[in-house]
């Protein structure tokens, strides 16, 4: 049975502080990894076997057929359950621990003449707080006891 999902939108300042896979970085530093990450992929995909051409000449090469536009799209997601994140707001107290999801898409157009808007690059960051968990805790095998 699907579980509905607890995580909701997160919404941070670009000045925000994510304590994320041992490192910490502002909110808008993480944004820029993500799509860093992305494009590595998407360089990695398309200059492979191909010496010699840039991606985006790749891409050109890729997307016009003779049929008409190839659509592609390359998403980059972070597991179901999510990866354990803190996240220290600007005037906050303390630190919010809990868990990060995130998604993060390009799409290329193919019929975009101006080569700069070739590629549009979406995020869909979600965060689901301890706290959140703690009132409602799931029911495991862990949390019952067993007597001996």
């Amino acid at each position: 049975m699907h579980m509905e999902s607890k995580f909701k939108c997160l919404s941070c300042n670009d000045d925000d502080v994510l304590s994320y896979n041992g490192s910490l970085v502002k909110f808008s530093q993480f944004k820029q990894q993500l799509e860093n990450e992305l494009w590595q992929k998407v360089n990695y995909l398309l200059t492979k076997e191909n010496d010699g051409f840039t991606s985006k000449e790749r891409i050109y090469e890729l997307i016009n057929t003779a049929f008409g536009y190839c659509n592609i799209s390359v998403t980059l997601s972070s597991p179901e359950e999510g990866n354990d994140c803190e996240i220290l707001r600007l005037g906050a107290t303390s630190w919010q621990k809990g868990k990060i999801r995130t998604k993060s898409s390009i799409d290329f157009f193919p019929n975009e003449k101006d080569s700069s808007k070739i590629a549009k690059i979406q995020f869909e960051l979600e965060f689901l707080s301890e706290e959140y968990e703690a009132q409602h805790p799931k029911l495991s095998f862990d949390n019952m006891m067993y007597a001996a």
